[in-house]
């Protein structure tokens, strides 16, 4: 996180620009209309509803303070023995500077703190790159649950930490949890990404080796991509494929970027930074 902004409880005087600064985000990242914007800004984020849950002992809100403003907001919720990472915004502006990651760890550590058994998180499907963002913590996507804002009816993806149990029973308030597929044949993803055409139940890398492309779309520049399984079931993972040119010629270094030999298409995690649930 840059030196100039600093992690804080949130408090009531906050919330004018919290509001703002979830608004900016969701205009950038979200794949709504101002209509559906603004009703979910009016039930979450409106001063009331915000100071509520920030003098609500199950809730967990940080904010991340810059030297004049606020450039983002997290919340978390604690009930029983589990944990839930509701919501990660950032200032458009500030993005790339690890604000978002500083945020989700604060909030993942101040549940773990609480003693809880399991850390979950969802992310809106009308995001653009929640669902990325969400799997860098090696959280892992385990079903989907439909919430009300207003009268307007939303799904939402729902993650677990990788070998934690019990998540595809999700339920709650907001609703309950459907069994998620193990591969996207074709649509849109959790990215707000389309993905053009069916994918190819099996494809052959350079070395000859058979592979099975899969799972959640990861944003590319150009196009999708997707992780490849050495078993029809998906269930080992192997490698990526592009959907740009259907290559598996699809490299990974130590910051988790990807980029495809073959077309240049490239994701870059630090584009989706707090990019946001």
């Amino acid at each position: 996180m840059e030196a100039d902004a600093t992690l804080r409880d949130a408090e009531a005087g906050d919330a004018d620009r919290v509001r703002e600064l979830v608004e900016s985000s969701m205009t950038t990242s979200y794949a709504l209309s101002p209509q559906g914007i603004e009703t979910i800004l009016e039930a979450e984020f409106d001063a009331d509803p915000l100071g509520d849950r920030f003098d609500d002992a199950e809730t967990v809100a940080r904010v991340a303070e810059g030297e004049e403003t606020l450039v983002g907001y997290g919340e978390a919720t604690v009930a029983g023995d589990a944990g839930l990472v509701r919501w990660v915004h950032v200032d458009p502006e500030r993005r790339g500077a690890g604000v978002g990651t500083a945020l989700f760890e604060r909030l993942t550590a101040a549940v773990d703190d609480r003693g809880v058994d399991e850390v979950r998180a969802v992310t809106l499907a009308d995001n653009t790159a929640g669902g990325a963002f969400v799997e860098r913590f090696d959280f892992e996507k385990t079903g989907e649950r439909t919430t009300e804002f207003d009268d307007r009816e939303t799904v939402q993806h729902v993650y677990v930490e990788e070998g934690a149990t019990g998540a595809a029973d999700e339920t709650g308030a907001a609703g309950s949890a459907a069994d998620a597929d193990s591969a996207s044949d074709a649509g849109e993803s959790p990215s707000g990404q389309a993905i053009e055409g069916a994918l190819p139940d099996a494809v052959a890398t350079d070395d000859g080796t058979e592979v099975h492309p899969g799972g959640d779309p990861i944003a590319g520049a150009e196009g999708a991509f997707v992780r490849t399984f050495t078993d029809a079931d998906r269930s080992e993972h192997y490698g990526y494929y592009c959907t740009n040119c259907g290559s598996t010629a699809v490299s990974m270094d130590e910051s988790e970027r990807l980029e495809c030999a073959d077309c240049g298409n490239t994701h870059r995690p630090e584009e989706y930074d707090g990019s946001y649930l």
